[in-house]
């Protein structure tokens, strides 16, 4: 976890310095190391919060009207979701369900803390007069952190609204 963080933050202070916080490349490079350490610190903080986890039958409809089913169509064309489902069958878990939603907990921990990260960074632009370069940090942002995140609570509301639903059918 803590290699995760050491690596993100330390990417982000020296591209900084090297390629200025206005520069696109930085606001890419930025994001790549935000990924990296969400990647290696999300499963490690996935049981910090456990109701944050459950997901109102509201949430869906608004991220939807946001874009992100057409975001997951999007990642879906490109194969991104296929190499995430392989990813998602060799954890352990008890069942398929079971490892795919304690994949989606682990993803949106990490992607929430990069986009903290990701919202730091930006309001340092800011105060340092980089106004661009926090536009193009939290553009990148949203589309690297925030909307995977809405995916994850969508795709974990249906598995377990269906769930539910067939219990309550058997009844």
């Amino acid at each position: 976890m803590t290699a995760g963080l050491v690596l993100g933050l330390g990417l982000a202070v020296a591209g900084w310095f090297a390629i200025g916080p206005d520069h696109l490349v930085y606001a890419f490079v930025v994001q790549g190391a935000f990924l990296f350490m969400a990647l290696l610190t999300g499963p490690v903080l996935v049981d910090v919060a456990r109701q944050r986890y459950r997901v109102r039958p509201f949430e869906p409809r608004i991220y939807t009207l946001l874009g992100a089913e057409a975001f997951r169509r999007l990642l879906d064309v490109v194969g991104w979701n296929r190499i995430i489902k392989q990813m998602r069958r060799t954890e352990q878990g008890a069942s398929g369900k079971a490892r795919f939603l304690s994949g989606t907990e682990q993803s949106e921990t990490g992607h929430l803390l990069g986009f903290s990260a990701t919202a730091v960074l930006a309001i340092m632009a800011v105060a340092t007069s980089h106004p661009r370069g926090a536009a193009q940090i939290l553009l990148i942002g949203v589309l690297l952190h925030l909307y995977p995140v809405m995916i994850q609570r969508i795709t974990r509301f249906r598995i377990t609204n269906r769930r539910t639903n067939i219990k309550e059918r058997g009844r």
